[in-house]
């Protein structure tokens, strides 16, 4: 069956519609509801001072503290979006 260049458009924008949406709820995220604070001594340019002699980042130091509450059992482990979706 020969379908028409509109529809053959159509069918392919649906494709990658369908591929994008399903590539997006199946990424790895934090739960919304995980609030994470973190706070550091830092140098005259803001960035945070060494940690027990090593350079550490502010993202660093809040995957640090997420890592730390997961283990605690204050917040869940990171789960697909679409598990957050569905509450």
């Amino acid at each position: 069956m020969k379908h028409s260049r509109p529809a053959r458009i159509l069918l392919a924008c649906c494709v990658v519609a369908l591929a994008s949406f399903t590539w997006y709820g199946t990424r790895t995220v934090r739960p919304p509801d995980c609030k994470v604070a973190v706070s550091a001594l830092t140098d005259a340019d803001g960035r945070p001072l060494p940690v027990n002699g090593e350079e550490v980042t502010w993202d660093e130091l809040r995957e640090r503290a997420y890592r730390d509450m997961v283990a605690s059992g204050r917040c869940e482990p990171p789960a697909a979006r679409w598990r957050h979706w569905l509450g």
